[in-house]
């Protein structure tokens, strides 16, 4: 490689690195609190366990909605700053907030039924009745949960990730002693079991909320921004551009959701071990993939940026330096679950049937973190681009009509749970595969003709 395109690697690599390195720790941290909440439910009880299991799940679908609903705002307005529009910037959130309003109530409505239709759910009485008063408690949070996914996608897109890492590492640290508080109680505070991690998790949000609302209003990097407890007037024209882009993320984000969670609910009548080691090697996989989701992240904004600074060719060589490197990181993570798989599983329990099939589990998820971080620096590069409608359908074509059915025939008839996996793998290497090439041909068009 001529020492030019070196150098310019290494420059767009110290972009993403600067971007990506925050971006990590704020997902890693949004994680820990859902291992806090498993950690601290199940010392309470395995009927509180139970109940949090289901009840996260459903609250997970929820959470991913309002994510996808909201996904444009981080690009938009790194495109915007890159034009050094940053009054547009300050309208995009504004808009964004009422996206961020309407959504949060659809959900807080759908959640404040759980009493009506969680009755289809099959389970015991008491495991229902924890998982109901999860939900509810996670109602009263899910508005300022929308708002603060929208402020923080505000300031990512502005480049300003330190101040967003540091909210969301307190707000893990926060979320520790309020998980003991509401799930075993002290003084005036009653034990809730189970349900107290709702409890928490809400009180968490509503602290994110504030912070960001503070930082927002407050930091001198967000000058032309004018924020108010309550928005400007919905402008439908704003609102319909960033639902253009946001939706078919949300889409595509809850395709893959229902994608892995399909695979659980399959693999349910091969009884309790499979599906442990199942569980086992998915939450190993997901730690190491959030590393990659967040430099699919910072690529996003970085090449949103370029484009609004009206450099496609730039824009072109950074999305295939953050491919290359999301692809390097996977082959060094693939080799490391493969070293080390033994530890890792029994980190997560002692039974030697589990610990068999998870081993063997983890020589899968190597391969299938190839293909899902390749696929997923795509999709970031993509969104960059504000190109979502096309990816959300080779997505939906990629994960439930080649990787859901590959997957059921293999394993009803060749290998079990290591058919259902190989089938996961080709499901996401075709995702891979075709969001890669509309990646090519996008960034080329992008590219004025000479």
């Amino acid at each position: 490689m001529p020492k030019l395109y070196r150098r310019a690697a290494a420059t767009e690599l110290s972009h993403l690195t600067t971007l990506g390195g925050p971006l990590v720790v704020s997902n890693l941290a949004v994680v820990s609190m859902g291992v806090t909440d498993t950690i601290v439910a199940g010392r309470a009880g395995e009927v509180d366990l139970a109940g949090l299991a289901l009840g996260s799940s459903i609250w997970a679908v929820c959470a991913v909605t309002l994510i996808g609903l909201l996904a444009a705002v981080s690009p938009v307005v790194a495109h915007l700053r890159g034009a050094r529009d940053e009054p547009g910037c300050a309208r995009q959130l504004q808009q964004a907030l009422w996206i961020a309003l309407i959504g949060g109530l659809v959900v807080v409505g759908a959640l404040l039924a759980v009493p009506w239709w969680s009755q289809w759910i099959d389970t015991e009485e008491p495991v229902r009745r924890v998982m109901q008063q999860y939900l509810l408690a996670l109602a009263t949070g899910t508005l300022p949960f929308a708002m603060g996914t929208a402020l923080r996608g505000y300031c990512e897109g502005m480049g300003r990730v330190r101040p967003v890492m540091r909210i969301y590492l307190a707000a893990a640290v926060l979320n520790i002693p309020l998980d003991i508080l509401m799930v075993f109680g002290a003084g005036p505070v009653p034990a809730m079991g189970g349900a107290g991690c709702g409890w928490a998790t809400s009180l968490v949000s509503w602290s994110i909320a504030a912070a960001l609302f503070w930082h927002a209003g407050s930091d001198p990097a967000y000058h032309s921004l004018k924020l108010r407890l309550l928005p400007p007037r919905p402008h439908w024209p704003t609102q319909r551009h960033l639902l253009a882009v946001g939706l078919p993320v949300c889409i595509g984000a809850a395709s893959e959701v229902t994608f892995f969670a399909s695979l659980t609910v399959l693999l349910a009548p091969y009884g309790a071990t499979i599906v442990a080691a199942h569980q086992i090697g998915l939450s190993i996989g997901s730690i190491f993939y959030l590393v990659a989701l967040a430099l699919a992240q910072a690529l996003s904004i970085r090449t949103a940026q370029l484009l609004g600074q009206n450099r496609p060719k730039r824009a072109r060589f950074t999305s295939a330096v953050g491919v290359g490197s999301g692809l390097l990181y996977a082959l060094a993570t693939g080799v490391l679950l493969i070293a080390l798989r033994y530890p890792f599983v029994l980190a997560y329990t002692a039974n030697t049937d589990i610990i068999a099939v998870a081993t063997n589990l983890l020589l899968l998820c190597a391969a299938f973190q190839l293909v899902d971080v390749a696929q997923a620096m795509s999709w970031g590069a993509l969104r960059g681009y504000r190109d979502t409608r096309v990816p959300m359908v080779l997505q939906m074509f990629s994960y439930w009509l080649v990787g859901l059915s590959s997957a059921y025939w293999l394993g009803e008839n060749l290998w079990g749970v290591y058919g259902y996996w190989t089938g996961l793998c080709i499901g996401l290497g075709v995702a891979s595969i075709l969001l890669g090439l509309r990646l090519r041909r996008t960034s080329h068009k992008a590219i004025p003709a000479t």
